[in-house]
């Protein structure tokens, strides 16, 4: 089994990350509030064994700030394809299989805290399904992962950036014949209510974010 982490990120460019976040702060905080985000997520991910670490880079891998952190912590990084992010998240399922790998598990990079126990489980969970979802708080996603292929129809008419990403995947799958695996429960970080819990629930893990003043 090769078995392949992929990551989706964006260039931290003002204006253009967290949008949501800017009714509250000035957007060059929350580029750098997306930067630490997308830093703890891959420093936590660089624990993984046996896995090979990925970055899905928007809109190219070319960004200063993607550049390094695919440097430091060894990942092999590749531009996201595709009009909508279903398209994006399909072609990189394709392009990876079509690459040797035969399980792969893609996050986002709005979910700092994810535990590094939900991944591992969701590689477990390949080995005896053919499709994982890790659903979110808000009625999203912060995990998607596949074995062997992907079937573009579980992606049809997605209302991304909703409260009904994860509903529409699930009657998207029921008529197919495959087995889904659903992990637990997470939360993500989009708004400043969210922002101030995700503060409160990193002292209680013990856990700083890399930016200052934050």
């Amino acid at each position: 089994m090769k078995k392949a982490l992929i990551t989706f990120v964006k260039a931290p460019v003002p204006g253009t990350v967290k949008t949501r976040l800017q009714a509250d702060l000035e957007p060059e905080m929350v580029a750098e509030i997306y930067k630490a985000f997308v830093t703890e997520i891959i420093s936590q991910c660089a624990r993984l064994k046996d896995v090979d670490r990925l970055l899905g880079c928007a809109p190219a891998k070319n960004h200063d700030f993607l550049r390094e952190t695919a440097k430091k912590y060894k990942l092999k990084s590749f531009n996201q394809r595709g009009a909508t992010l279903g398209d994006k998240i399909i072609n990189a399922f394709k392009d990876h299989f079509r690459k040797g790998y035969t399980e792969i598990v893609l996050i986002g990079s709005d979910s700092p805290t994810i535990p590094l126990g939900y991944i591992k489980k969701a590689f477990t969970a390949l080995e005896k399904n053919d499709f994982v979802l890790g659903p979110c708080c808000d009625g999203g996603l912060y995990l998607i992962g596949a074995k062997n292929k992907i079937i573009p129809g579980i992606f049809q008419d997605i209302p991304w950036d909703t409260s009904n990403v994860l509903n529409k995947t699930l009657d998207n799958i029921e008529p197919l014949e495959m087995k889904l695996f659903l992990l637990p429960f997470w939360y993500d970080v989009d708004t400043i209510a969210e922002l101030r819990f995700l503060k409160r629930h990193l002292r209680y893990l013990n856990r700083k974010l890399p930016l200052s003043g934050f």
